[in-house]
C-alpha cells in the first residue's frame, strides 16, 4: 500500500471511530493535540485555524486601550456539577430556575451579556507547567478558565462556540504560594469525589466572582477554544495577577486519573494543556495603566501605544496602518511621541 493509500486509510478510520475515541492532551499519544484536527471533520479548525489559542502574551505585542472597561461577573452563588472528565476537571454552572444565571458584562464585550457556562482547569505535574496562556514564555502551575457563551445572541453554549461573538474566556493564572485562595480551596477539597472518569460531584453554592484577583487589569485577543473542536470563537481575558495555591493543596490535583473506577490505572489527568500557538499579527489589547507624560500645553494624560510588529507581513499591514493612524489623532493634539513601554504586565 502506497504511504498516500495508507494516509487515507488512517484519516477514514480516525473519522469514524472519533466520537468513540478518547482524545487527550498527551502530545505522544493518538488522540493527542497533534491528531485532533485528523480525528473529526469537525475538528479540523485544531489543524488549520489561524486564530488558535493558548498563546504566549509577549509585552512588545501590547496595545494598549483606554476604551475597553472592566469586565464585570455578578457577584451571586451558582449550583454546579464538578465532574471528571477524562481530560480535564470541570466545573459546569448550572442554568435553571432554582439558581440564577452568572452573567459576564462590560470588558471588551461590545455590550453583550455572557452567562457563565463551565470552568476549565488545566495544571501540570511537579507545581510547574500546567497553564496553556504563558506569559513572555513563562508557564504557571494551573490554569482556571471560565468560559461564558453570548446568551444575548444565542440560545446555547454548543451554537454560540461555532458563531461570530459566540464565546467569552477569562482565564486565570494560579502560582504557588503560602495560602489557597478560599473559592479555589472549596474546588481543592472536593477533588477527592472525582477521582477517576466520569465521576461527579453537585456543588451546591460556588461563587466563581471569588477566583478573580484583586485587579481590574487584563489583557485579551481573539482566539478559540483550547480543546476539540478549537472553534475561532472566544474573546479571551487574562487577568494580569494569578491567584495562589498552596504546594500541598496543589499535589491534590495531581492525583486526579483519566481511567474510570472499574478500569483503574495510574495515568494521571495532568499534565493537560495544549501548547500555545503562533500569534499571527493578532490585536492583543490591554488596559495596563502604564506611566503617562502631560505636556504643559495640555494636562491630559496621553494614552500610550504600546505595539510592536515582528516585520510586516501582509497580514499586518493593516494592524500597522490603524496603529499608525492611533498615533497621529492623539500626537495632533499632545505634540508627543508614542513610546514602547517594555515594563508590561507588572503583577506576573
Amino acid at each position: 500500500m502506497s504511504p498516500a493509500s495508507f494516509g487515507l486509510l488512517l484519516y477514514l478510520i480516525a473519522t469514524c471511530l472519533a466520537d468513540d475515541y478518547q482524545w487527550t492532551y498527551d502530545e505522544e499519544a493518538f488522540g493527542g493535540p497533534s491528531f485532533w484536527g485528523l480525528l473529526n471533520r469537525d475538528w479540523v479548525m485544531c489543524k488549520s485555524g489561524r486564530l488558535q489559542s493558548p498563546i504566549d502574551i509577549r509585552p512588545e505585542y501590547l496595545l494598549f486601550d483606554p476604551n475597553i472597561k472592566p469586565v464585570h461577573l455578578d457577584r451571586i452563588n451558582a449550583m454546579a456539577e464538578f465532574v471528571n472528565t477524562g481530560q480535564m476537571p470541570r466545573v459546569r454552572i448550572g442554568n435553571n430556575h432554582k439558581k440564577p444565571a452568572v452573567n459576564m458584562t462590560g470588558g471588551p464585550f461590545n455590550g453583550y451579556r455572557y452567562r457563565l457556562q463551565r470552568i476549565d482547569i488545566h495544571m501540570g505535574k511537579g507545581d510547574v507547567n500546567g497553564s496553556e496562556h504563558t506569559i513572555n514564555g513563562k508557564r504557571f502551575p494551573m490554569e482556571l478558565q471560565l468560559l461564558a457563551y453570548n446568551s444575548d445572541l444565542y440560545t446555547n453554549f454548543s451554537s454560540a462556540s461555532k458563531s461570530p461573538h459566540g464565546i467569552a474566556g477569562i482565564s486565570i493564572l494560579v502560582d504557588i504560594g503560602s495560602e489557597t485562595t478560599e473559592e479555589l480551596l472549596k474546588l481543592t477539597i472536593a477533588t477527592s469525589s472525582i477521582m477517576y472518569r466520569k465521576q461527579r460531584q453537585i456543588l451546591t453554592e460556588i461563587e466563581p466572582w471569588k477566583l478573580l484577583p484583586y485587579t481590574r487589569d487584563y489583557v485579551t485577543y481573539e482566539g478559540s477554544m483550547t480543546s476539540p473542536g478549537c472553534e475561532e470563537t472566544v474573546l479571551w481575558i487574562i487577568i494580569n495577577q494569578p491567584i495562589h495555591i498552596a504546594k500541598e493543596h496543589y499535589f491534590e490535583w495531581e492525583k486526579l486519573l483519566k481511567s474510570p473506577v472499574n478500569q483503574p490505572q495510574d495515568e494521571t489527568l495532568a499534565p493537560n494543556f495544549r501548547q500555545t500557538h503562533p500569534f499571527h499579527a493578532r490585536l492583543l489589547r490591554t488596559n495596563i495603566n502604564h506611566k503617562r507624560k502631560q505636556t504643559a500645553e495640555c494636562k491630559m494624560p496621553l494614552p500610550k501605544m504600546f505595539y510592536k510588529t515582528r516585520g510586516i507581513t501582509e497580514d499586518e499591514e493593516e494592524i500597522r496602518k490603524a496603529v499608525n493612524h492611533h498615533k497621529r489623532r492623539h500626537a495632533r493634539h499632545h505634540n508627543e511621541e508614542f513610546s514602547f513601554d517594555v515594563h508590561s504586565l507588572d503583577s506576573f
